[in-house]
C-alpha cells in the first residue's frame, strides 16, 4: 500500500521498538548431590550415577542404556543418523532430585523469558526426556514439537560431564546466537548445570560433540493458566515498554492515520494449533491463542489493550484470482482451515464459509481506506494443505502444529481512536465476486 513518507516513518519507528530477545542461557552452580541420576537400562536393571564426578566408564554405561533417539517428521517418528545422532531414555525410566522452578533458574526463566507483566503467570515444568550425545553426536536444525496449547517453551539442562563441542545454536527472525554449553557446565571448575530456556518455536540445533559425552535433560514449559487466563483482565495494567510509549505517542498525533484503519502485525512467533486425525482443527477460531502469546507478540497485545484499542488474531491466506486482471489477494479470517485446499475454490470458500475479508489493493475500486491494514511488521501466511504439517521436530505429532498468525489492531479516526471495532466481514465483502481462481 502506498502511504506518505510521514506515515512510513511512523510505522518504521514503531516497528523498531519491537525487540526479539536472545534465548536465556548460562551456568547454574549447585551442590554435588543435585547431579545424581537414577535410571534403568534396557534390561530393566536400576543404576545410579553422579554426573558431577562420574568416570568415563560410568557415563559410557549410561550411554549404552539408551535407545536411539528419533525425531519427528509430521506424524512419523524417524531414525536417521544423517539428521540426528543421539541416545535417549524416556520417563519413567529415569529420575533426578532437582526442581528448576525452586531455584534461581526458575526465577530467571520467569523474569527473562516471559518478561514484564507475563512474568507473574504460573509456569508448569514438565520433565520430558534424557538425551546422551557421544562423540560425533548432533541434532540438525529443528523446532521443538508443540505438546499442547499452553506450551510456550523448552528448558534444556546440560550436565557437567567431561566433553567438548555440542554447542547449541539458535536462530530466529534473522538473528543467531551460539551457546557453548560444555564450557558453561564446567565453568571455573564448579559443578554446574549449563542451561538454555527458549521459546519452543525457535529453530535450534546441536553441533557435533568432539569428545566425551554430552548428557542433557529437557523440560517442556507451559503456562499453567492457559485454559483460564483472560487477556482482557490480565493485560490492561499500565505497560511501560518502548512499544507502548511509541504507540500512545502516535495515537495522540493528528497526522497519524487521521481517518483510522488497522495496524497489522505479523507475529514473530508461531503457535500450536490442534488438529484431529482427519487434519481438521479442533478449534477453528484462533482467539484462544491470545492467552499464550510469547515475547514481543504479548507486548504488542498488552500495549494495544492498555491504550483502549481493539485487537484480534487473524490467519492470512494467499489467493490468486482473476477479476478484470490477474491479482494476488490476501484474505483475513479468524479461523483455521484444515485439510487440503481445493484448487480454484479457496477465495470463495473463505469468503462464503469463514467470514473472510479480502484486503483489496489500493488501486482497486473496492479498496476502502477505513478498512485498510497497514503492516508494521511483515505479514505472515497460513501453510497450504496437509503437506505443510510434515515439519521437522524433536518428536512426532499431528495433534498440534505450528501456525503463523497476524494481530490486527483497530485505530479510530482522530479524536475517536478507541472506537474502531475489530475487522469483520460486511455486506460489501459478501457480495464481491471474482471471475475465477488459479494456483501457482
Amino acid at each position: 500500500m502506498r502511504v506518505d513518507r510521514y506515515t512510513e516513518d511512523a510505522f518504521s519507528t514503531l516497528s523498531n521498538t519491537i525487540v526479539d530477545k536472545a534465548p536465556y542461557f548460562g551456568s547454574l552452580p549447585l551442590q554435588n548431590d543435585v547431579f545424581e541420576l537414577f535410571f534403568k537400562d534396557q534390561n530393566g536393571q536400576a543404576h545410579s550415577i553422579n554426573l558431577a564426578s562420574a568416570t568415563n566408564e560410568q557415563v559410557s554405561t549410561l550411554a549404552e542404556s539408551c535407545s536411539i533417539a528419533p525425531f519427528g517428521r509430521g506424524a512419523q517418528s524417524v531414525i536417521d543418523d544423517d539428521y540426528r545422532k543421539a541416545g535417549k531414555i524416556d520417563l519413567p525410566n529415569f529420575a533426578i532430585p532437582f526442581r528448576p522452578e525452586d531455584t534461581a533458574l526458575g526465577r530467571g526463566v520467569r523474569e527473562y523469558v516471559l518478561d514484564g507483566l507475563e512474568s507473574k503467570r504460573p509456569i508448569r515444568y514438565e520433565l520430558d526426556k534424557l538425551n546422551v550425545y557421544g562423540k560425533g553426536g548432533f541434532f540438525k536444525a529443528h523446532k521443538d514439537t508443540p505438546r499442547g496449547n499452553g506450551m510456550f517453551g523448552s528448558l534444556v539442562l546440560i550436565y557437567p560431564t567431561k566433553h567438548s563441542g555440542g554447542d547449541l545454536v539458535f536462530r530466529h527472525q534473522g538473528h543467531e546466537w551460539t551457546f557453548d554449553s560444555a564450557s558453561a557446565a564446567l565453568s571455573n571448575g564448579n559443578t554446574a548445570f549449563g542451561y538454555a530456556a527458549f521459546y519452543s518455536d525457535i529453530e535450534h540445533e546441536v553441533l557435533p560433540v568432539t569428545s566425551g559425552y554430552r548428557v542433557t535433560i529437557t523440560y517442556n514449559l507451559y503456562f499453567d493458566d492457559a485454559e483460564t487466563a483472560s487477556t482482557s483482565t490480565r493485560s490492561i495494567a499500565p505497560d511501560m515498554s518502548d512499544f507502548a510509549h511509541r504507540l500512545r505517542h502516535l495515537l495522540d498525533d493528528s497526522h497519524f492515520m487521521p481517518q483510522g484503519g488497522y495496524l497489522g502485525f505479523g507475529l514473530r512467533h508461531a503457535y500450536p494449533v490442534e488438529f484431529a486425525d482427519n487434519f481438521m482443527p479442533v478449534h477453528e477460531d484462533v482467539q484462544h491463542i491470545t492467552s499464550v502469546l510469547k515475547g514481543s507478540d504479548a507486548v504488542i497485545l498488552r500495549a494495544a489493550q492498555a491504550a483502549g484499542l481493539q485487537a484480534q488474531l487473524h490467519v492470512a491466506y494467499d489467493c490468486r484470482v482473476y477479476s478484470k486482471e490477474y491479482k494476488r489477494l490476501v484474505v483475513l479470517t479468524t479461523k483455521v482451515i484444515g485439510g487440503e485446499y481445493a484448487p480454484g475454490q479457496i477465495w470463495s470458500f473463505l469468503k462464503n464459509q469463514y467470514g473472510g475479508v479480502t484486503l483489496w489493493p489500493e488501486d482497486d475500486e473496492k479498496y476502502r481506506v477505513e478498512r485498510a491494514v497497514h503492516w508494521v511488521t511483515p505479514r505472515t501466511s497460513a501453510p497450504r494443505g496437509k503437506s505443510a504439517l510434515a515439519t521437522y521436530g524433536n518428536s512426532p505429532s499431528v495433534e498440534h502444529q505450528y501456525w503463523e498468525l497476524c494481530l490486527l489492531v483497530g485505530v479510530g479516526p482522530v479524536g475517536e481512536r478507541t472506537t474502531k471495532e475489530n475487522l469483520r466481514q460486511n455486506t460489501e465483502d459478501k457480495k464481491y465476486e471474482v471471475g475465477y481462481e488459479w494456483l501457482d
